[in-house]
């Protein structure tokens, strides 16, 4: 699945989509192959609107040379500063939930168009359409966020991104009551000193709000030094975001955990109701299920469950690795400790006597750091043992659904994109 490093370098790419952009990258097109935090991912779509400014991109990763669309990401492109129509939608569609986007030329009329939000959503139904067993998760920075926040709660969808003010003003009652019912399904990071993505003082509870411990100058936080996406910081094995351990981030550390645990039943309850509209859409054709279809949608149910599984899974199982690294950090720590006080204090003695002293006390580096090193290592090859295991049972049933629509042309036109 996804990493929290994953998506804040989609949430960083998607903005080179837009040619007024300084990181344009022509590249960026349908089909494209890149990398990403050393992982391979295929763009399978993407959206520019110049009526509106809105950017947008769909990836899926590249598994063993194959594109796993079993796991698509859509990513919003954020406010360019240089772009008068994401200025717009700032203070219009975010800021006022206007449902029509309003542009003004010194020299022009007034004119008026669809909303970026609008648009937004209108590629999110592309993508479900294209790809309706894939497990579609949303990520953005800023006012990507916030479109990513939003298209999240219209749809049901997990939401991973950075820095978004709150996106209330655009939702729906439906999407704000499933929001509020499921907030395991939104981790919006904002940084404690942020002025752009704390500007909304509604939407808190949604947000997993941040100190990173830097000095907090002004400058900084109206200049946007807090609001880059360059400010978070990683673990280097697992990809989690990494919450510095200090009094102001105790709330977003118990946040993350609690989400990871009503992270399951957020997407049961998406895969649920995606599952009766798949229903409903194959009995339109004759009234009821022949058999393929309803080994199609067993199939699908399978794999979408297990998606759901393996998300929740694998967020506790990447935030124990985390700790486990810590755990195991510190106890070398504390081995090079001992044996820097065994040194000052026996002064007079050689290495080896040092170490033979320590080790007569109890003290020794097996037991201090080699043996807690082992520990972890074990627990932590374990996981990745059953990660295994579930992704090659995901690999076994997508491919059973791919087989079956390829020998059942009428189901397969069912699920050709509108």
């Amino acid at each position: 699945m996804f990493t929290d490093k994953e998506y804040n370098q989609i949430s960083e790419e998607v903005y080179w989509l837009d040619p007024k952009h300084e990181d344009y990258d022509s590249t960026m097109k349908t089909g494209a192959v890149r990398e990403l935090a050393g992982i391979e991912y295929k763009i399978l779509d993407v959206k520019h609107e110049p009526k509106n400014g809105m950017q947008a991109m769909a990836v899926a990763p590249v598994v063993n040379g194959k594109v796993d669309t079993s796991q698509v990401v859509i990513a919003y492109a954020g406010t360019n500063s240089s772009d008068k129509l994401d200025i717009a939608t700032d203070i219009q569609t975010v800021g006022a939930g206007s449902d029509k986007l309003k542009s003004f030329d010194w020299f022009e009329a007034p004119r008026s168009t669809d909303p970026q939000s609008l648009t937004a959503q209108q590629f999110a139904d592309s993508i479900r359409n294209q790809y309706p067993f894939a497990t579609i998760t949303t990520t953005g920075h800023s006012l990507g966020e916030s479109l990513a926040f939003y298209i999240a709660a219209e749809n049901k969808w997990l939401n991973v991104g950075f820095n978004g003010p709150y996106a209330g003003s655009m939702m729906s009652k439906d999407g704000k009551k499933w929001a509020k019912d499921n907030p395991g399904m939104f981790y919006n990071y904002r940084n404690r000193n942020d002025a752009v993505g704390g500007i909304r003082v509604t939407g808190r509870e949604f947000a997993l709000i941040i100190d990173m411990e830097k000095d907090g100058k002004v400058s900084d936080r109206l200049g946007g030094a807090y609001h880059s996406l360059a400010m978070w910081k990683f673990d280097k094995k697992t990809g989690r975001l990494l919450i510095p351990d200090n009094a102001f981030n105790v709330n977003a550390i118990k946040k993350r955990a609690e989400n990871d645990k009503q992270q399951l039943l957020g997407v049961l309850s998406s895969t649920k109701n995606w599952m009766k509209f798949l229903r409903n859409k194959l009995k339109k054709s004759g009234g009821g299920l022949s058999a393929n279809e309803a080994i199609f949608l067993d199939s699908v149910e399978a794999l979408l469950v297990l998606n759901a599984q393996m998300s929740t899974v694998n967020a506790t199982f990447l935030e124990a690795e985390s700790f486990l690294r810590r755990q195991t950090e510190k106890a070398e720590q504390s081995w090079q400790k001992s044996l820097r006080a065994g040194t000052v204090l026996g002064h007079d003695l050689s290495d080896s006597e040092v170490l033979d002293a320590l080790e007569s006390i109890g003290v020794s580096e097996s037991i201090i750091s080699n043996q807690p090193r082992e520990r972890n290592e074990a627990k932590i090859a374990e996981y990745r043992e059953i990660a295994s295991s579930c992704d090659t049972l995901k690999t076994e049933i997508h491919g059973s659904i791919e087989k079956l629509l390829s020998v059942d042309q009428q189901l397969a036109k069912q699920f050709q994109p509108e």
